[in-house]
């Protein structure tokens, strides 16, 4: 079995697309497109890993190159996303496009090859952290979901609907409505926004699979999500609400639009996106009666010998947190940005 790169060809990326799609953990952040979104927003450095036999590709690695003077070099596999680690026909697969990263990040000296999976590898690697996801089984109709929904979500969809709320879906022409509600909303919660440039190349380079939601009341996008659909599952990994219309529910209108749209359009699974057990997005997911899914983030090669990497649990994060909410919000989507390409979270 051979382990080698994928290159920037359309014929070799066409081939890498087809093992995802038939692969049973091909997921979303396996495709190749996600290498020109990082690429074209961030500059990171991609590897693409394939192991091959007999002309046919076994499995799968991508890797992003990470380097900055205050959180020194990395290996990931696929930051700022919650999977996109090793996906392989078999064990014995895995463990040849393991050793290559592991060779890869003794080359380039780095200080964490950071592996994310959404099951545990088998490789027998210590796990990083504990952000979990939920997924929610749909139905048929969206009816059949609306039975099964806690009381109290249902009555705060309503809230939303008599306030007046409408949804609307958008492709790159809502991204500067969608924006302007994010950066503020990360400035809020005390991280770094990605700058606009990350999610334009999400919407251009994936225009098939990625789409625009958003929340209005009188007229003004108070609410927004991208979301991002493959296979049989529609996930939205990033959505917010403006805090001052928080009492009329606009997250729960957001969500509630969005799996009844993935009903309508036949996927069978909506998953909500990571969170970190505990959080107040945590407890938000999990009343919707999803199943709670831990993420199996793995660290690998001498990097699993010194620990994780910074925490949001950490005091120094949590310092940071604090000062970050303080800036204006015009200042934070001017720095955030810098910042954020760095965080591979």
């Amino acid at each position: 079995m051979l382990v080698e790169a994928c290159r920037h060809e359309r014929e070799q990326e066409k081939a890498w697309d087809d093992y995802v799609q038939r692969a049973g953990e091909g997921g979303h952040s396996h495709l190749s497109a996600w290498r020109h979104v990082i690429e074209r927003s961030y500059g990171h450095r991609a590897f693409y890993l394939q192991a091959v036999e007999n002309g046919t590709i076994k499995g799968i690695l991508p890797l992003f190159l990470l380097r900055s003077a205050l959180f020194g070099k990395s290996l990931v596999s696929l930051p700022f996303l919650d999977d996109g680690g090793i996906c392989a026909d078999d064990h014995a697969t895995a463990v040849e496009l393991y050793g290559e990263a592991v060779r890869m990040s003794e080359r380039y000296r780095v200080d964490s090859l950071d592996l994310r999976h959404r099951q545990p590898s088998g490789l027998d690697l210590p796990r990083r952290g504990s952000k979990v996801t939920f997924a929610l089984e749909l139905a048929a109709t969206p009816e059949l979901v609306w039975r099964r929904l806690d009381s109290k979500v249902r009555n705060q969809i309503r809230k939303a609907l008599n306030a007046g709320l409408t949804v609307s879906w958008h492709g790159p022409e809502g991204l500067d409505s969608f924006y302007d509600i994010f950066a503020a909303n990360m400035r809020d919660l005390g991280s770094p926004v990605h700058g606009r440039n990350f999610f334009a190349a999400i919407l251009d380079v994936l225009s098939d699979t990625a789409k625009l939601i958003l929340v209005h009341h009188e007229g003004q996008a108070i609410g927004g999500g991208l979301c991002l659909s493959f296979k049989d599952t529609v996930t939205m990994p990033w959505a917010s609400s403006r805090r001052e219309h928080f009492s009329k529910c606009p997250n729960n209108l957001l969500y509630w639009e969005v799996i009844q749209r993935s009903c309508k359009d036949g996927f069978r699974r909506f998953d909500f996106g990571r969170s970190s057990r505990g959080s107040g997005t945590y407890h938000f997911k999990k009343q919707w009666g999803a199943t709670e899914q831990p993420l199996a983030w793995e660290i690998g090669g001498k990097a699993s010998r010194r620990g994780a990497p910074l925490q949001s649990t950490d005091r120094a994060y949590a310092l940071g947190a604090r000062i970050w909410k303080s800036l204006p919000v015009a200042v934070t989507r001017l720095c955030g940005p810098w910042l954020r390409q760095h965080i591979s979270n």
